[in-house]
Parts: C-alpha cells; structure tokens; sequence
C-alpha cells in the first residue's frame, strides 16, 4: 500500500504542473496518412475533413489514396472520410505540434445502395504496409518509433487479420526479430528477443499492465502486438532481458464494425468468429467492442482434437471530451489433444561421468514427421483456459498532457499431461510417458498508473513520464500431485508407437494450493530531452521492489504455510544519445541496467539454501543503432551486447556432502538486427528481419561447457513476409514468406548441432462485394514445401552438469487454412 501511495502522492503533487505546462507550445502542426478499403487498396478521390472547434479542414485524396492537412493547431479533432460508395468512417484524434502526424483511414464497409470500384495506383505512393510509426499510447507516450533508442518490432491489426493469425506463436511467424521457446505445447511459450528467454509474467503486458504467458492466448482479441527488444526495465519496472512484450486489446470503434469470419485449417478445423463494435448514445458517448469465436476440428495428426472457444466484450464510456473510463473481460478456452509430445535427450548418465567430465549425450534425431501418429496420443495433450478482466480511466488535461490509471486481474488454469518422448540411444529409441506436475494454475494481478507530457522552455523540448507499475504473480499446485511421470512404453523415432491410456487411468491430481506468490513494483521517470540541431537525450530509471514468499504443504495437517522468501529492491536505469539527419534519419546509443525476480534455489536437503530465493539479478545492455522512416522502406540497424548471470548448484565451502545454489557466471549474448518494412514499386509491400547472434556461457565451473555456445540459439535468422498487388485485378494481393533458422548447438559441450532450415508460405487475398457486402477470401499455406524441423531446441540446464537434458519440439508440417469475411 506504501508504494501505490507514493504514486498517488506524485500525481497529487505533479498535477499542478500539468496545468501549469499546458499553454506550452501551441505551434500548428499537420495530420497526413492514406484512405484505404478493407482489401488495404489506396481510395483516391475521397473527401477527407479534419473538425475542431474552430478549425475545418478539407482535403481529397489523390490517386495513392494520400492526403495531407497542415496548419492544424494542438488540439481535439475529428476526422472523417467519405466517397460515395463507402460508408463513412471517423474517428476521433489528438494532434500536438511536432512532427507530423500519421493516421490512416480504412473504409470497412460499401454503402448499401452502391457497388464498389477501387482503381488501384499507377504513380508512386508513400504507402507504408504494415509500418506501424507510433507505438500505442502508454509510458512511452507517443513518441514516433524512429525517435526511440531501442528496436521495436510490431504486429499490425492489418496483418493479424489478413494472415488469420490465431495464436501467439502465429504472430511470431510473422515477426522476424522475435522468437520462442515452446514449454508443454505449441500454445504454452515463452517468448524471446536476442537469445533471452522470457519469464512467465515478467516480459509480457496486455495493454501496458503485466499478464501471465504460459496459458492460453487468443490473438483474435488483440488490435496489435508491439515487442520492444532488448532490456526495458526502465520504463516497465523489473524484467528480464528477453524483451517487452505488450497485447493491445481491440476497444470500441468510432465507426461500426461488423465482420463475421469463417475459416477453416489442416482441412478439418472449423471457426466461426463475430467481431462487432459501435457507439451508442446522443453524443456517441458509449461504445463496445465483442468478440465471439468457436473452433473444433482435428489438425494435422489423425484422431487429434484442436476445440476453440472465445468470448471478449469490452467497453467504454466517455465521461467528459477528455476523460475515458474503459473496461474488458474475456474467456478463452482451449483443448488440444493428440499432438506430437516434446523430445528430451541428454547426457548418457547410464555410462557414468563426473560434474567436471560429463558423459557423452544422447545426439537429437533428425525432425521426424509430426503427422504420424505415435509422437503424441489421442487422449494426451493441453487443457488451457484463460480469463482477464482490466479497468482503466484515460484522462487529457490538455492536448500535450495525459494521465491514466488501471488494473487487470487475470486467471490461468493449466491441465496438462503432453507426452515426453525421451531419447535413449543414439539410434532414435525413445521411452514415452505422460508427464504430470505442472502448475496447474496461475493469477495475476497488476497495476500501472502514469502521466506524460511535453515541456518546452528555454528552446528545449522534454518528453517526461512518472509512471508506477507492479504485478503480484500466484503460483499453484496440488496438494496431492500425481506421479511425476507414467510410463507408456518404448518406441523408435523411425516406427512411433500407438499406446493404450495406461491402466491405471489418466494421472490425477487432488485439490489446489498456493506454492508461491512474487510481487514487484516500479516508480518510474524518464525524461527525453529535444536538443536544437537534431540532438537528443532519453534518462530513465526504475526504482523496483521485488519480493517472493514460498509455501510448503503439510499434508498431516493440510496447511499451508510460507517457509521461507526475500525482499530486495534497487534501481534499473537506462540512458541514451540520440540524433536526427533531417526528419527521417535517427541514430542512437543506449546503455541500460536491468533488476528481475532471482531463481528459486531447488528443494533438496544437500543444499544450504533449499528452496530460497536468490538476490535479484542485474543484467546489462549496450546498444547503438540507426532508423529511417518508411520512404518508401523503414529500416532499422543495431549492434548490441547482453550480460545475464546464471545460477547452479555447487560445492560449499569445498564442502564434500553441502552444496549451495548461487551465480557462478554470464550469458552473455552479442549480435547484429536489421529490420525493413515498407513499399516497393507501388505494388509490392516488405516486412522482414535478420538476426546475426554470438550467445556464450562464460564462468560456468565446468571445462567442457564453459565458453561454449547456448544450446538452442542459431547464429543465423532471417525472415521475409511479403505482398504483391496484382495490377489489372482490383483487390487481389498474392502473399509469400520464407523463414530461415541456422544451425543450432545441441549439447552445452557444442559437440552436435542441428542443421539450418528454411520454411515458405504462399497465399492469397481477394476482395469484392457481394450482396452489398465486402467480401474478403483469404487463403494461406504453411510450410509450402513440408519441411521437417524442431520449432524449439532448449537447453534443460544451462550449466551442463551430467544430470541435465535438453528439450525439442517439431515443428509444424504443410497446413492449409482459408477464409471468408463478410462486412456489412
């Protein structure tokens, strides 16, 4: 309560500032972007109007379907765009002095007396795909993309829909600058950026407040997903290095929606979804946004089930012309049996072998075929459900200044018992069993409050957030917890076996408990100072307090009780050095210092500290890199270096019979990004990555291991997803991917790897009316050419002691999915 009244006390205090601050700079400005149709083909000859007060703009837009409004002073504006075979659509925005700002429009529906004739451009466009420039409102205000010092990559709402992305790892299909470590199945992840693997609930927000990942996750849901790379605490309070990963959440249209989706995968997965959304009342002053979705089909493997099922409302109410309240719920459910089990293969404990000289390992067979049924079992697999409720209030003081304050409580309930296939030769044999154990549920709860601004004094401009933000994150399990493992029965990766359910039954579980509670806040403030002549300087800093209590149950007594924890805090800071060529041309330095949660010391009786949290980790980032805006091709270059200590079980004191668990050394990852997305040629739209990365274990006590490369980590990816616009066909767009993996180290020692391999996707989009509805066919195949590889390779013990085993999963083979839109 202390911290949140320190957050409450700093708005208290700054709020005479903001009002103060407001009648700063009121420069004119300009609004510029480009009216599309539902297919994303330019509208020309639209009639674009921009209404304030006292300000009435018209603008129409030219054969690219651009426009451009200047002389716009900082305030509150509708805009709206009309063409005679269109229903209007509108939408209501803020402009600020600065640079320009950028904001499409997307007519969703045709009139309902008239057909619909889009010629497609013929001259040069400006247009940039599915370029996101600003990242959505929230500690990092808005601020344009090429003014951050730091990579950010984005999933539009455009792409989401036009490639039915429907889970998270779909998502980062399409993300080259992002990867994924697959935990008990392919809808339970872990995310990544540089070869960091993220944690649970540390790395990932839906719309800026902390959400849990491990569970299930419709992206039916989302409008767009931002992942800011790299180290950023300072601005979201403690994490990891993996990344910031932020859900933004479809809200209420200014313009209806109604869209109603049929789709279909691997031939038999049926989906029906509705998205609809409209504002009610004299003054438009309620809106609400729904979406419905059910699935149910078998995928890819035989006798497998894959079942869906979504609900998500959400609301909004717009109190006064600058104060929101907004709400949402949702509840995901999610079934998916008989997939293909992960791999585990490792050393070779039977042949003996010692801490220092750790016995040969078992080598990771080529990918088999995840079609064939054997790798998993009918009655095995994931049932996820997921349920979220958040709350914000969104308030403007004036055009430059805004505040918000919300919280989310969100419930993951996990039943998952997903064969283990693990390898016991070097020929491909394998034993399997269904694995039990995992937590069975997760909940969080977490808040954010904030205030940003923009200062202007003595020829400065300063960008300044105070933000608070924190999570306290519930662990569960059960109080009488099933075997850790039941076994099935042998088999080989070439001849994959069919298991009866064991005889005994499925494993069963009684009851659930608490085991663990972490609890972290953050106090923020950054300050982004706009010096003249294109220099700039960002300073921000988190001062975090991280806390873990762990619970052990008596089962005599059937109490549960907390055994033992720790309370650190400190400061994450961040610094950086940018500057602009002109208006389109950024380069930057950053250096950061980031706090996350310490690992839990396992429970075992050798250990002097059994099942207690270590201090918080400090991890560190340099970065320097360059960024362009989409003309016609934004891109982004950066060079970059991470530490993170690790933690292992060694001798203590040189004791022979004690041990302790505690940081022995450094992961430290270094390497090179480039991203491109944009407009080639009028027709032909880029969104791609490439990734080269050097991520080394130094320190690890061990000879064999020690300086060797992660287990898992290529040190090559590259991806490219593209869109052509056929000319002479109105609406049609044909779309194509490729997705490169390099090779990837097997063992800790380095003494295998797994070869490089590359998937290509094609697929198409085509748009008419029909009825007086839009109609949009999408059709899109996966792995064109039914490549066999492992989707994940992780390490099981990053340190590489002879009791370790390494994790694999397949990867998907060729699927085909297809769609049909209806907006009326």
């Amino acid at each position: 309560m202390m911290r949140r009244g320190v957050f409450g006390s700093a708005v208290l205090l700054a709020a005479p500032v903001l009002v103060v601050t407001a009648a700063h700079a009121q420069s004119a400005g300009s609004v510029r972007g480009i009216v599309r149709d539902a297919a994303q083909l330019p509208v020309a000859n639209a009639q674009v109007s921009l209404d304030g007060d006292d300000v009435h703009l018209r603008f129409t837009t030219d054969a690219n379907g651009t426009y451009t409004l200047t002389n716009v002073p900082p305030g509150n504006y509708t805009l709206t765009a009309q063409r005679a075979d269109f229903q209007p659509v509108s939408l209501q925005l803020r402009v600020v002095s600065g640079p320009a700002f950028a904001q499409d429009l997307i007519f969703t529906r045709a009139r309902s007396d008239a057909s619909v004739t889009v010629t497609a451009p013929t001259t040069g466009t400006t247009a940039q795909g599915y370029y996101i420039d600003r990242v959505d409102r929230g500690v990092l205000g808005e601020t344009p993309i090429v003014d951050q010092p730091a990579v950010i990559t984005t999933a539009s709402a455009d792409l989401l829909q036009n490639l039915q992305v429907k889970s998270f790892r779909d998502a980062m299909h399409y993300m080259p600058l992002v990867q994924f470590t697959e935990q008990q199945g392919p809808e339970v992840l872990r995310p990544a950026t540089r070869g960091m693997q993220g944690s649970i609930a540390q790395n990932t927000r839906m719309d800026g407040m902390a959400m849990a990942i491990t569970g299930a996750n419709p992206m039916e849901q989302y409008q767009e997903l931002q992942v800011q790379n790299g180290l950023g605490a300072a601005m979201y309070g403690p994490a990891n290095p993996s990344g910031m990963f932020d859900f933004v959440l479809k809200r209420p249209t200014d313009a209806p929606t109604r869209n109603i989706y049929l789709e279909q995968d691997s031939s038999s997965v049926g989906t029906i979804y509705g998205d609809f959304s409209d504002r009610l009342g004299k003054h438009k002053w309620f809106g609400y946004r729904t979406n419905l979705l059910f699935g149910d089909g078998t995928q890819f493997v035989e006798a497998s089930r894959l079942r869906r099922r979504l609900g998500m409302f959400a609301f909004d109410a717009r109190i006064t012309p600058t104060t929101t309240i907004d709400a949402h719920y949702s509840a995901y459910d999610l079934v998916q049996r008989g997939y293909p089990g992960w791999f585990t293969y490792g050393p070779n404990t039977a042949a003996g072998g010692t801490t220092q000289n750790p016995a040969p390992s078992f080598v990771l067979p080529a990918a088999p075929d995840p079609r064939v049924r054997g790798f998993g079992q009918a009655y095995a697999g994931v049932n996820l459900t997921t349920q979220s409720t958040s709350a914000r209030i969104l308030h403007d003081f004036s055009p430059n200044w805004h505040a918000a304050a919300g919280g989310l409580a969100q419930r993951l309930d996990r039943f998952i018992d997903t064969p283990v296939n693990v390898i016991t030769s070097n020929n491909g044999d394998y034993r399997q069993s269904l694995a039990t154990g995992f937590a069975p549920r997760f909940g969080v709860e977490s808040d954010l409050g904030y205030i940003t601004g923009i200062l202007r004094k003595w020829g400065l401009q300063q960008d300044v957030v105070v933000a608070s933000e924190g999570y306290r994150f519930n662990q569960y399990a059960y109080t009488a917890p099933a075997a850790a493992s039941v076994l099935l029965g042998t088999a080989n990766v070439a001849h994959p076996v069919i298991f009866a359910p064991p005889a005994a039954g499925l494993p069963k579980n009684t009851d659930l408990r608490q085991s663990a509670v972490v609890h972290q806040q953050g106090f923020n403030l950054g300050d982004f100072i706009h010096f003249p002549h294109g220099l700039g300087i960002r300073v921000a800093a988190s001062q975090d307090w991280i806390g873990a209590d762990n619970y052990t149950w008596t089962a005599a007594t059937r109490t549960n009780a907390r055994t033992s924890g720790s309370n650190k805090q400190g400061i994450s800071p961040s610094a950086s050095v940018l500057y602009k060529f002109g208006s389109t041309l950024t380069a930057y330095g950053t250096f950061a210092s980031s706090l996350q949660q310490g690992d839990l010391a396992p429970t075992s009786a050798a250990l002097v500290n059994s099942g207690q949290s270590l201090a918080p980790y400090r991890s560190k980032q340099w970065e320097m890199g360059v960024k362009s805006d989409p003309r016609p091709i934004a891109f982004t270059a950066a060079l970059f270096r991470l530490e993170r200590p690790f933690a292992n079980t060694v001798a203590y004191n040189g004791s022979a019979t004690q041990t302790i668990f505690k940081i022995v050394g450094q992961q430290v990852n270094f390497g090179a990004e480039l991203q491109a997305q944009g407009t080639l040629f009028n027709r032909l739209l880029i969104d791609g990555g490439f990734t080269a990365l050097n991520s080394r274990l130094n320190g690890t006590q061990i000879a064999a291991t020690d300086g060797k490369r992660f287990v898992g980590i290529p040190g090559y990816r590259a991806g490219l997803y593209s869109e052509y616009r056929v000319p002479g066909v109105q609406r049609l767009s044909l779309t194509g991917s490729w997705q490169f993996i390099g090779q990837r180290p097997q063992d800790d020692e380095n003494l295998h790897t797994t070869p490089g391999s590359s998937t290509f996707d094609f697929g198409f989009r085509y748009a008419r009316t029909v009825h007086k509805m839009l109609a949009t066919l999408r059709f899109n195949c996966q792995n064109i050419t039914d490549t066999r590889y492992y989707s994940t390779i992780a390490a099981g013990d990053i340190t590489g002691t002879n009791a370790s085993s390494n994790v694999a999963h397949i990867g998907t083979p060729r699927t085909i999915s297809s769609g049909l839109q209806l907006g009326f």
